[in-house]
């Protein structure tokens, strides 16, 4: 405490002692002990003023301020509803009260208060912001943008609002007039944003990775492994960065740098399962086995962690009636659960010998759990059985393979071999055409195909 603060709090303490019930003097007082953290003998004071005055709108609010301090968000809602009444076009109150409401998750008052707040300071640029922040529906699309735009004419210096206009025009969901949601992303526009976004702050590693996505969908690589280069500089997002780096360079065969990337990307909590994951698919196909699959094991065990936690959060968000957030965390959870099937399937397949065992077919099993409509896993399962004699359960999982993958021509030709075993020369036939229209020149579907059309002319 510096010496004009604790000579302003003695003046303050002085002034009580002549008069206990001086208001002024608690609050002023009270404020002063809130900057210091002194928050006992800030709740001393407020009792004090509410024991004999319930007409003064800053106490309530100081209190409320105290209580929200100490995450008692239930009793803070209260206790500035209460200042409110007292006065309603104060802007701190009703700013304080957006805050509560937000962490109390009640979307529908933390708009109200904030709508109530924009009307009394129109050029409060944060709260057009947070308001912006709210809204996720695609009905909302042209709400949120405007908002954001005038977000981001109130603080021209605030890179906040413009990162998030560009990341909503990229998203671009809008709902069409039939109830249908669009993809309309404004690939320009945000691009634009972004640019604006680095020329205020070159060193912005979110802008650089999210410009770099849209770069490579637009197929300029070049352009794009620059600005993730650039974004391995920035700490919050250089596991992301990383990460990407890896994608690009394994898709280009150059596996030694994608390996240094994925290694680098493990040293990031929240990338450290993805990077676990490539390197060892990576490792598996380079025929390092027994590295791969300790990488496989971990991320798996990762990544079953994360599906807990975002089934949780899932839920959480659906009581909460906050569907966009819940489809969210289903999106990420469905990542997650596709991520555990190929780790799973890439174990099963190195663990394969000419007799499975249980402990092998576990992991088959476990791969189906987590990705039902995996092409390649329920390709595995149905020769699995074809091995076994299970013709009808070999037949329903090469149906879910080219259901989830019609061009997995491997499970067209094992049903064109059941239904051949059957006789059923049509069905035969028509898969084995599919096989040779996916994969021309498969020399064992045409010998198979000139067996049925020489046995239909006879």
């Amino acid at each position: 405490m510096d010496r004009l603060t604790a000579e302003a709090l003695g003046h303050l303490e002085k002034a009580l002692v002549h008069d206990p019930t001086h208001i002024d003097a608690l609050i002023a007082l009270s404020n002063a002990h809130l900057d210091q953290g002194n928050f006992h003998e800030v709740e001393e004071l407020l009792n004090r003023a509410l024991s004999f005055r319930k007409d003064q709108s800053e106490v309530f609010f100081l209190l409320a301020t105290l209580q929200a301090l100490r995450d008692d968000n239930e009793s803070a809602s209260k206790t500035i509803d209460k200042a409110i009444e007292l006065a309603a076009d104060n802007p701190k109150y009703l700013r304080l009260a957006s805050e509560i409401a937000k962490k109390r998750e009640i979307s529908f008052e933390h708009q109200i208060f904030l709508e109530r707040l924009i009307d009394l300071e129109p050029l409060d640029g944060a709260a057009h912001y947070e308001l912006g922040k709210i809204f996720h529906h695609p009905d909302d699309f042209d709400r949120v943008k405007l908002l954001f735009e005038i977000a981001i004419d109130l603080l021209p210096n605030n890179t906040s609002p413009i990162y998030s206009l560009a990341l909503h025009l990229y998203q671009g969901e809008k709902s069409l007039e039939d109830g249908t949601i669009s993809i309309e992303s404004d690939i320009p526009y945000a691009k634009k944003l972004l640019k604006k976004i680095l020329s205020l702050n070159s060193g912005e590693g979110k802008a650089k990775v999210l410009l770099a996505e849209i770069e490579l969908k637009s197929d300029e690589e070049v352009s794009a492994v620059r600005l993730l280069e650039e974004a391995l500089e920035n700490q919050g997002v250089r596991g992301e960065a990383a990460y990407k780096l890896g994608l690009i360079c394994q898709k280009n065969d150059k596996l030694t740098k994608a390996k240094k990337y994925y290694l680098s990307a493990m040293e990031h909590e929240d990338w450290e399962a993805f990077g676990e994951f490539r390197l060892g698919l990576l490792m598996l196909e380079q025929g390092q086995a027994k590295e791969a699959g300790g990488h496989l094991h971990q991320c798996i065990s990762s990544f079953k962690k994360e599906e807990a936690s975002l089934v949780k959060s899932k839920d959480h968000h659906l009581e909460k009636l906050n569907f966009h957030e819940s489809r969210k965390e289903l999106q990420s959870l469905q990542l997650i659960r596709k991520c555990l099937g190929e780790a799973n399937l890439a174990i099963y397949k190195s663990k394969q010998v000419s007799q499975i065992d249980k402990t092998t077919l576990r992991y088959l099993n476990e791969a189906l759990l987590h990705y039902p409509h995996y092409p390649k896993a329920n390709y595995e399962k149905g020769l699995y059985f074809v091995k076994s004699g299970e013709r009808e359960n070999a037949k329903t999982k090469f149906e879910n393979s080219v259901e989830g993958d019609w061009n997995h021509w491997p499970s067209h030709m094992e049903l064109a071999k059941l239904a051949k075993i059957e006789k059923e020369w049509r069905k035969a036939e028509m898969h084995f055409k599919i096989v040779l229209d996916l994969d021309p020149g498969n020399k064992q579907a045409t010998a198979h195909l000139k067996q049925i059309q020489a046995r239909s002319k006879k």
